[in-house]
């Protein structure tokens, strides 16, 4: 008996992997996040900047800003159409799915 690895046993069963609930997850909160007001915290947050400190030396630490975009890119959605899809609750349920 050979071994089956994870991906072909995601391709038998047609279940997603685990990469692709996070991104989903991760467009579906930033879908919500674009539709809040402007006085929201966690809106203010995304676009924040920090006015003081440093950061540590190294491979800076991934933002959530760059989550955002590189999951905005493997799902080929481009940044600037995210705005306005993130109105549009019926499509964007369509392309994050």
């Amino acid at each position: 008996m050979g071994k089956v690895t994870n991906k072909e046993i995601l391709e038998r069963t047609g279940l997603p992997s685990m990469e692709d609930l996070l991104i989903r997850k991760n467009l579906r909160w930033t879908g919500h996040l674009m539709r809040m007001s402007p006085d929201r915290l966690p809106k203010q947050m995304l676009y924040s900047h920090l006015s003081s400190g440093h950061r540590k030396r190294g491979r800076p630490r991934l933002r959530f800003k760059d989550a955002i975009k590189r999951n905005l890119t493997l799902r080929d959605i481009k940044t600037d159409s995210w705005t306005s899809l993130s109105q549009q609750r019926d499509k964007r349920r369509a392309i994050i799915k």
